[in-house]
């Protein structure tokens, strides 16, 4: 049995442009999926607060500055391991993680904004 060239390793990566492409995407469309209409954008930065109030409300009301460096910690460190993935299947499953992730965050926002 040999062992695979490269060519067919190189043919199981995901090019970087395809996973920045996807990954912006994601963002874009959970940013749409939480807020249509466009009236709070100017408060996007908070985005990752819908993390927390996805677990408990209040800790996305009044959690405090160290809730949404947890937050946005928890995104930066998945983008670190989504990026430096190598496979199909690795890059599938940290996207797969992403979307459960922006899926708990459009529900926590939606949440907070609804809830007041």
């Amino acid at each position: 049995m040999n062992p695979p060239s490269n060519t067919d390793a190189e043919r199981r990566q995901i090019s970087l442009l395809y996973k920045i492409g996807a990954y912006v995407a994601a963002w874009i469309s959970a940013l749409f999926a939480t807020n249509p209409d466009g009236g709070l954008w100017a408060l996007a930065y908070m985005f990752p607060l819908g993390l927390a109030a996805f677990l408990n409300r209040r800790w996305g009301n009044d959690g405090g500055w160290w809730v949404l460096g947890t937050c946005v910690g928890i995104y930066v460190v998945h983008a670190f391991f989504y990026f430096r993935s190598r496979t199909w299947r690795s890059t599938v499953l940290w996207f797969a993680q992403l979307t459960i992730l922006l899926l708990c965050n459009i529900s926590g926002c939606r949440e907070m904004i609804h809830g007041h």
